[in-house]
C-alpha cells in the first residue's frame, strides 16, 4: 500500500461506526455544554474584573453582584464540569467500542467459514491492538479535539469582540508554525506507527511456537527492538508537542502584545488579564487538537487494517 493510500481522512475512521452515529452524535452534543459555558466565561472576564475593582475601592466585599459570584464559582469549577462531560463521552465510545469488536469477530468468524486459511493471529491483533488504537488515539481524541476546538473559536471569538487586530496577529502566527511542525512530523508518526502494528502482528505470530528461533525468520528479540525503536520516534515526538506548543503560543503572544504596547499602550494591562484566562484555556486546548492529528497519524494503518477487514468480511458473505 503506497502512501497516498495510507492517508485517511480526519473522519473516513467514522465509517467504522457508521450504525453507531446517534450514539456517537450525542456524545459530540455534551461538548457543546463546554463551549457556551466557556463563551459565557470568556466575554465575561472584563465585567468581573471591572466590578472587583469597584469592590476594592469601595472596601465593601458584600457588594460583589450575584451575577459576578456565579461566574467566578463556574470559572472555579469549570475543571469539574469538564471532566464529568469528558467521563460520560468515554462511557459512550467505549460502548461504541465494544459493539464494533463484536462485528470485529463476527465477521472474522465468517472469513474462516469461507476461508480455512484465515489467519487466527490477525483476528486476534485487530481485537487486541487496532480496536485499542481506534479507541485510544482516533475516537476519545477526536471527541475532545471536537471539544477543544469549539472552545478555540468560542474564545477566540469572545478575544474578537475586543481586541480584534491583536488577535489576527496571534491566530495567523500560531497557525503558520504548528503547521509548520505538523508537517515535519507527519511522515514520521505513519511510518512508526505502522512499524509498530506490523511489530505487533510479529509478536503474536512468534507466540505460536513459544518465541523459539527459526532459521531465516524473525526473531523476537529483533522485533522486540524494532518495537522499542519505533516507541522512541513515537514518545518523542508526543512528548515534545506541550513544548513546541507553548513556545509557538508564548511567540504569538508577544507578536499581540507588542501590537498592543504600540498602538494603545493604556488597554495593555486590560488585554493581558483576558488574555491571561484564555490562556488557560487555548493552551491545554492546542495540545489536545495537534495531539488528536498526531495520534490519528500513527493510527492510520491499524484504521486502515480494520476499514480492509471490515470490506473483505462484506465481500466474503
Amino acid at each position: 500500500m503506497n502512501e497516498k493510500n495510507n492517508n485517511l481522512g480526519i473522519f473516513e475512521g467514522l465509517s467504522l461506526i457508521k450504525n453507531q452515529w446517534l450514539s456517537f452524535c450525542f456524545a459530540i452534543f455534551l461538548s457543546f455544554i463546554i463551549l457556551s459555558l466557556d463563551f459565557i466565561l470568556t466575554i465575561s472576564i472584563p465585567k468581573i474584573l471591572d466590578d472587583l475593582r469597584f469592590i476594592i475601592d469601595d472596601g465593601n466585599l458584600f457588594n460583589i453582584p450575584r451575577f459576578s459570584i456565579i461566574l467566578l464559582i463556574l470559572i472555579i469549577f469549570r475543571p469539574v464540569i469538564g471532566w464529568l462531560i469528558n467521563y460520560l463521552q468515554i462511557r459512550i465510545l467505549v460502548g461504541i467500542l465494544r459493539n464494533l469488536e463484536n462485528n470485529i469477530y463476527s465477521k472474522s468468524n465468517k472469513i474462516y467459514l469461507y476461508n480455512k486459511n484465515y489467519s487466527s493471529e490477525n483476528s486476534a491483533n485487530l481485537l487486541i491492538t487496532h480496536g485499542r488504537y481506534y479507541l485510544d488515539t482516533y475516537l476519545i481524541p477526536m471527541i475532545r479535539a471536537i471539544t477543544d476546538v469549539g472552545s478555540i473559536i468560542v474564545i477566540c471569538f469572545g478575544l474578537f469582540l475586543k481586541y480584534p487586530i491583536p488577535l489576527l496577529f496571534f491566530v495567523f502566527s500560531i497557525t503558520v508554525f504548528l503547521s509548520v511542525y505538523q508537517f515535519i512530523t507527519k511522515k514520521l508518526l505513519r511510518k512508526n506507527g505502522e512499524i509498530l502494528i506490523n511489530s505487533y502482528e510479529d509478536i503474536i505470530k512468534l507466540s505460536a511456537n513459544g518465541f523459539a528461533e527459526e532459521q531465516g525468520a524473525k526473531t523476537i528479540n529483533e522485533v522486540l527492538d524494532v518495537k522499542k525503536s519505533s516507541w522512541l520516534v513515537i514518545g518523542s515526538i508526543s512528548q515534545g508537542l506541550k513544548y513546541v506548543i507553548e513556545f509557538c503560543f508564548m511567540f504569538s503572544f508577544g507578536i499581540a502584545a507588542l501590537y498592543i504596547i504600540i498602538i494603545s499602550p493604556s488597554s495593555f494591562a486590560a488585554f493581558i488579564s483576558t488574555f491571561a484566562y484564555a490562556a488557560v484555556r487555548m493552551l491545554p486546548s492546542f495540545s489536545t487538537v495537534l495531539a488528536f492529528y498526531q495520534g490519528k497519524t500513527t493510527a492510520e494503518f491499524a484504521i486502515n487494517e480494520l476499514l480492509k477487514h471490515m470490506k473483505n468480511s462484506f465481500d466474503a458473505k
